[in-house]
C-alpha cells in the first residue's frame, strides 16, 4: 500500500470521526433512562450534553482532559462502546485476546470522546428535528430517524439503538447521509491490519497516532 494512499485513507477516516462527532451531539444522552421513550426524550436530555458543552467547551484547549472528561461522564451510560469497538475489529475480534479487545476498546472510546469533544467545542443552537416519531417500541431493537438544521445546512441521521437486558437503550450505530459509519470505521480497521502485518497491538498503539499528530501540528 502507498503512502499517498494510506494519506488518503487516514484522512477519509478522521473525515468520518468527525461528521460522526457532529451529529452525536443531538442524539446521545437522551437513551439513557430505561422507562423513556427514545422519540421523545432527545430535546430534553440533549440538554445535559449541550449544559456541559458550553460550560466546559471554553477549557477545551487550557484543560482538554477536564472537558473530555466531562462529555464522558455524559456518553458512559448511553454508548456501549464495547460492542462497537468489537464490531469495529471485525473478524480480527476473534484474533484478539480478552485483553486486547479491552485494550481496543479503551482506546477506540477515549479516541472518539475526544475528537466528539473537539467537534462540538463551539457548536452554537441546533435545529432537530426526529421524523414520524413513534410510541415505545416492542422490540429490542430500533431506528430512530433525525433531521439537524444547523449552520452547516441539513443532516440526516439514523441511531440504531438496541435494549440491553436491564431495559436500557444503548447506542450501537449511525447512519449519516446513507454513509453506516461502523462499516467506515470496520473498514480503517481492516486497512490497518493489513498495513501492519496482521499485528494487532501496533493497530491498537496506533489507532488515533494521526489524529494526534495533527493536533499537534495545529
Amino acid at each position: 500500500m502507498s503512502a499517498l494512499t494510506m494519506t488518503i485513507q487516514n484522512r477519509m477516516a478522521r473525515k468520518a470521526k468527525v461528521l460522526f462527532s457532529a451529529i452525536l451531539l443531538c442524539c446521545l444522552a437522551p437513551f439513557a433512562a430505561a422507562a423513556e421513550n427514545p422519540y421523545t426524550t432527545i430535546e430534553r436530555v440533549s440538554g445535559e450534553l449541550l449544559g456541559v458543552i458550553r460550560a466546559e467547551g471554553q477549557h477545551v484547549n487550557s484543560s482538554p482532559q477536564r472537558y473530555y472528561a466531562a462529555i464522558d461522564r455524559v456518553l458512559a451510560p448511553v454508548v456501549d462502546f464495547d460492542f462497537i469497538a468489537r464490531g469495529v475489529m471485525g473478524s480480527y475480534a476473534k484474533q484478539a485476546t480478552p485483553a486486547q479487545r479491552a485494550k481496543f476498546s479503551s482506546t477506540f472510546r477515549r479516541d472518539l470522546v475526544a475528537t466528539f469533544a473537539r467537534g462540538v467545542a463551539t457548536f452554537g443552537t441546533m435545529d432537530v428535528k426526529v421524523v414520524n416519531p413513534g410510541t415505545a417500541p416492542s422490540s429490542n431493537r430500533v431506528n430512530v430517524l433525525q433531521e439537524v438544521r444547523s449552520q452547516e445546512g441539513l443532516t440526516k441521521v439514523s441511531y440504531t439503538l438496541v435494549r440491553n437486558r436491564s431495559g436500557q437503550w444503548k447506542l450501537i450505530n449511525v447512519i449519516l447521509n446513507g454513509v453506516n459509519l461502523g462499516k467506515t470505521f470496520r473498514g480503517q480497521f481492516s486497512q490497518a491490519m493489513q498495513a501492519n502485518g496482521g499485528d494487532i497491538d501496533k493497530v491498537i498503539a496506533n489507532w488515533s497516532a494521526a489524529d494526534n499528530a495533527a493536533d499537534d501540528a495545529r
